[in-house]
């Protein structure tokens, strides 16, 4: 278990430096965000003032290897518009990103789990039907427009809920239910499809004929076994989750990380957009190694393999 966590913690820190390195090279090739900053009368020796104070008019490797040194040490440095810190400015958004997501995966794993166990015991009947149409419609409506749909019908429409901003839990209904339709399909499915492959197995046939009761089986044989692709597959849509929340936050006129690295990105704020990328880096990391654990205690064989 110890090898497996330290063999995580390893891909977790590759997965977080290439994804700043990545980063870090790719905003350089958007332009010169001294055009962003200065008027658009500013002579040339305002703007090399300016490259200078910002370090931009050194080397490009050289450029790397100081930001690398201040990322190791948690300081990505500060923005060029605001002048706070990098930090300072993604952890007022952060808590907003993460209540969303968080929302968003709960109340899509409350209705995947169940939908999905459902029409794997219940196969070819009309749970099983509805449940793969709504998830192939799920699969093929993109984020952005059914934010506007919701928008359009839930709240223009019949007035129930606002339409953008952050306060009370009426302006976390949209965006909540918008993210979470967003990922539900492929939960649903993949846990339709693991369930419909542990049915059938020998232990479970075992288990009913020593008389354990069917929701017995379904619960504690066969969801147990069959969980542990959609648990991997979580994993992978909270990373999907902060992908989406950058339209989904835009939309919605959410105050996350999403919406922050929008804005960075429109007026070249460098720092503030390598900011964001680490941080949600270091949490797709963290999380893909919580989910390597939580599998092989839900799962004993891997846990003794």
């Amino acid at each position: 278990m110890l090898h497996l966590i330290g063999k995580q913690i390893g891909l977790g820190i590759c997965v977080v430096l290439t994804a700043i390195t990545l980063t870090f090279f790719m905003v350089r090739l958007s332009g010169d965000p001294t055009a962003q900053i200065l008027p658009q009368d500013a002579t040339v020796e305002q703007r090399h003032a300016l490259q200078k104070q910002l370090g931009l008019d050194q080397p490009v490797p050289q450029q790397y290897l100081h930001y690398m040194e201040g990322a190791a040490s948690g300081n990505f440095g500060n923005s060029y518009f605001d002048g706070e810190t990098v930090t300072a400015i993604i952890m007022r958004r952060l808590p907003n990103t993460v209540v969303l997501a968080c929302a968003s995966l709960a109340l899509a794993l409350v209705f995947a789990i169940p939908l999905g166990l459902l029409a794997a015991t219940r196969r070819g009947g009309g749970l099983d039907r509805a449940v793969q149409v709504v998830s192939v419609i799920g699969v093929s409506v993109p984020s952005f427009w059914m934010g506007l749909l919701m928008i359009q019908v839930f709240a223009v429409g019949f007035g129930w809920l606002p339409t953008y901003g952050i306060g009370g839990w009426q302006h976390l209904v949209l965006p909540t239910l918008t993210l979470a339709l967003y990922v539900f399909p492929s939960i649903t499915r993949l846990t339709r499809s693991s369930m419909l492959e542990v049915l059938p197995a020998g232990y479970v046939n075992a288990a009913r004929a020593k008389g354990m009761p069917e929701r017995r089986v379904i619960f504690r044989t066969v969801l147990r076994n069959g969980i542990v692709p959609v648990l991997a597959l979580t994993a992978l849509e909270i990373g999907t989750l902060f992908g989406g929340a950058v339209l989904t936050e835009t939309v919605f006129s959410w105050p996350g990380i999403g919406r922050l690295a929008i804005e960075s990105i429109q007026r070249r704020d460098f720092p503030i957009i390598q900011g964001v990328v680490a941080y949600v880096a270091v949490i797709f990391a963290v999380v893909t190694v919580l989910v390597e654990i939580i599998i092989r205690i839900v799962n004993p064989r891997l846990r003794q393999a």
